[in-house]
């Protein structure tokens, strides 16, 4: 099940993963990948395939969920630094209030000599003033003011930076409201509270669209179909009952044992680096059909204690050559795949070798095998 979390995770970051229908589409491409592979394995037994389905849909409920928590975050995010910016020009337009012309302050800072009532000005005299408005706004030294006499604008300024900030305050509020909303109702409509509850239906699926089988190269469709059937093309090169074809040295061992998947080959190497790999014995009439092709090995394996484990596979196909180091992690059972590439043609006479070291980080953890297959390429 970790290849089909894998291939999804993978198809979405190459989509439009913002839009509900293409994650809805890539969801159902899974479900009937899985139903195809049940179908190939000769899957019959209704407690292994409802399993499957519930594992599957469990994977798909938790990456939905994430993706709408990563929408829902990104949404709020943007629209602060919006409401933010709205506040500023309310308080630009306090700090470049300008002193009127002939105005004095007091040591609080305000406009000294006016009383507040304009009523006494006068538009036909020529100064704009009444004898008793001048001599209200006149100073202590007997000058007459050169402007009006008690306007004040910081006032009007003071209720701008107000209203501006009653705005932004509003603004958070209202987006912070529409995600708690849309948090809301996704939960509802998903069936999240009826899982905790234990009363969920698992025949139904989470996302609810319309059957249909996708046509053409569907990248998704076609990377879980590989990981889930095995044709008659493939060359089979391991089983259980294969155990002569397994060697390790001093820091490696493998034994048969029965699993409740079926039998298998328990692999463990108390060595992360290549000593303590086991190998597994490849024939030379494989290898000669990898020559000049591009090739797919697969390996079915499970990690012993249900716990993920982290393993590698080697290649060492005589004159062919190797493949490089592949790193997997796994825990239930699943089939990794690597394709691997040989330029030349020469078909070896003796055996080659697949190394698989069950655990990499050291901890002597142990993998189940239980079959490799080599699909060689055209």
């Amino acid at each position: 099940m970790s290849g089909l979390e894998t291939a999804i995770r993978n198809a979405l970051a190459r989509s439009e993963r913002a839009n509900a229908e293409v994650r809805a589409r890539i969801y159902q491409s899974a479900r009937h990948a899985l139903e195809a592979g049940l179908r190939k394995q000769e899957i019959n037994d209704p407690e292994t395939m409802a399993a499957q389905r519930h594992r599957l849909e469990a994977t798909i409920r938790e990456i939905e969920t994430e993706e709408r928590a990563r929408l829902a975050a990104a949404s709020a995010v943007r629209a602060e630094p919006v409401a933010e910016a709205r506040a500023e020009p309310a308080l630009r337009a306090e700090r470049s209030e300008p002193m009127l012309e002939g105005e004095r302050r007091d040591d609080a800072g305000r406009p000294a000599g006016g009383t507040g009532d304009i009523g006494a000005i006068r538009p036909e005299r020529a100064d704009g003033f009444s004898a008793g408005g001048a001599a209200a706004a006149r100073p202590a030294s007997g000058k007459a003011s050169g402007g009006p006499a008690d306007i004040r604008p910081e006032r009007v300024a003071k209720a701008r930076r107000r209203r501006g900030r009653l705005f932004s305050f509003l603004l958070v509020v209202a987006t912070l409201i529409a995600a708690f909303g849309a948090l809301a109702w996704w939960v509802q409509t998903s069936g999240l509270l009826a899982d905790l509850r234990g009363d969920a239906d698992d025949s139904i699926p989470p996302a609810r669209v319309s059957g249909e089988d996708f046509s053409g190269d569907d990248p998704v469709k076609k990377a879980l179909d590989t990981q889930n059937r095995f044709t008659a093309d493939w060359r089979a090169v391991f089983s259980p009952g294969d155990m002569d074809k397994l060697s390790a040295g001093a820091a490696g061992r493998f034994e048969q044992v029965g699993t409740g998947e079926g039998p298998a080959a328990r692999i463990t190497s108390t060595d992360p680096d290549r000593g303590g790999a086991v190998r597994i014995e490849v024939s030379p009439e494989v290898l000669g059909e990898l020559g000049g092709k591009n090739s797919t090995v697969a390996l079915t394996v499970q990690s012993a204690n249900g716990k993920p484990v982290q393993l590698t596979v080697e290649c060492d196909f005589s004159t062919m050559g190797g493949c490089g180091r592949h790193r997997f992690t796994v825990s239930e059972r699943t089939d990794i795949l690597f394709q691997v590439t040989f330029d030349r043609s020469l078909s070896p006479s003796e055996p080659g070798h697949l190394l698989l070291n069950s655990d990499i980080a050291g901890g002597n953890a142990s993998v189940y095998l239980y079959g490799v297959r080599i699909l060689p390429g055209e």
